[in-house]
């Protein structure tokens, strides 16, 4: 059969491409405390809310999917949400955003590529140790438009020249990773959330 395809994620697609080098190249993760305690409080909310879209409105959840490239060598692994007619992507956030990320329309992008939808919804939902109480305020009767105050729903159509720049950007990241050369990080703010904050900056202890 050849070399095996490299995998990538569909949570990486636009992200920082020196985070994607350390995972492929098998760097163990370090995650900061913070951090722990957020990526908690969004299992706990992807569970709460994915109740409610499986009972009430018949999606299936962590539905995994492959996109496979042999002519690029590569392979995109993804696990959505929730799927039925059309994908929906949860993003539990401390603060919730004006407009989509970039990196979240990329993921959502993937899947609605996958699941052969036109569109798909992206749910921002404030993140809680008690996410009952945040989802209990949520109006779900226009479906799924849905709305509250701490939460912001997004209809989001396919994106094919997204999808293309997403292809781009994985191969770009395997040639790095072919030469045994890490990409350029982001260097932002967005670095001290970073499991291989501790590579880029030194803090080896």
């Amino acid at each position: 059969m050849g070399d095996e395809l490299l995998e990538f994620y569909a949570s990486e697609a636009l992200t920082c491409p020196r985070r994607i080098y350390f995972r492929l190249k098998g760097y163990p993760e370090r995650w900061p405390e913070f951090v722990k305690v957020r990526l908690n409080q969004g299992i706990k909310t992807h569970e709460v809310l994915g109740d409610i879209l499986r009972k009430r409105f018949g999606f299936e959840l962590e539905k995994k999917m492959i996109l496979r490239s042999q002519n690029l060598g590569f392979e995109i692994h993804g696990r959505i949400d929730a799927i039925r007619d059309f994908p929906i992507e949860i993003k539990g956030k401390t603060s919730l955003p004006r407009l989509p990320h970039d990196y979240h329309l990329a993921q959502l992008n993937i899947y609605l590529r996958w699941a052969e939808a036109e569109y798909g919804y992206l749910y921002y939902i404030k993140l809680h140790d008690e996410p009952t109480k945040v989802i209990h305020g949520i109006d779900f009767s226009r479906f799924p438009i849905v709305k509250g105050r701490n939460f912001k729903a997004f209809e989001v159509p396919y994106d094919r020249s997204l999808f293309k720049d997403i292809l781009r950007q994985f191969y770009t990241i395997k040639k790095y990773y072919e030469k045994d050369e890490p990409p350029k990080g982001w260097n932002n703010f967005m670095c001290k959330f970073c499991p291989y904050y501790y590579l880029c900056y030194g803090n080896k202890e």
